[in-house]
């Protein structure tokens, strides 16, 4: 995989992980469980890890209760891809980071997940998923581990795509400061 097809893997992902997140809020379990087998298809869990995913609600709603929820579907947004850069990595070869925002209209602007992916038997899949460190000052953006592989420090980019800019400050600067660190 080259950084451009890294770029149309991460966006098909988020494609599939905001047609979940709607299925959430107004979907019978049927239609929700589907859309949760398309987004966990590009998910790898190495031996020993979970890799899932982490939208959901409860089961069996009734059609009124569902009908109720699905007023609140204007809150769920698809991400923005900010970034995609290229590492080479001691454990996984080739390995892709993919900076996106948060999943609510009101957090496109910052970021709010960062998706590694590496291929996989010939196949790219995600195999670690981080959050931002919300009480942590930036830039430099500090990420913790929410699932999947331990990364560590990537290292340096061989390769970056930048997409679009963040809109928060401190994510901004921490955008840049990545996209320009191949100049």
């Amino acid at each position: 995989m080259e950084i451009d097809g890294a770029v149309d893997f991460f966006n098909a992902y988020l494609d599939a992980e905001y047609a979940e997140a709607v299925a959430a809020r107004s979907e019978p379990d049927q239609v929700l469980d589907e859309r949760r087998r398309a987004s966990e298809a590009f998910m790898y869990a190495a031996p020993g890890v979970v890799m899932s995913s982490v939208i959901g609600r409860g089961r069996g709603w009734s059609a009124e209760k569902l009908s109720e929820y699905a007023q609140t579907v204007h809150q769920v947004a698809r991400r923005v891809l900010f970034l995609v850069a290229e590492y080479r990595h001691s454990e996984w070869d080739r390995l892709f980071a993919g900076y996106a925002s948060g999943p609510r209209p009101r957090i496109t602007g910052s970021y709010g997940q960062l998706l590694y992916a590496a291929e996989i038997e010939g196949q790219p899949k995600i195999i670690a998923q981080y959050a931002p460190e919300i009480l942590e000052p930036a830039p430099p953006m500090r990420w913790s581990h929410a699932q999947g592989a331990e990364i560590g420090d990537p290292g340096r980019p061989v390769a970056i795509r930048a997409l679009a800019e963040p809109t928060l400050q401190e994510h901004r600067q921490d955008w840049i400061a990545l996209r320009d660190s191949m100049a």
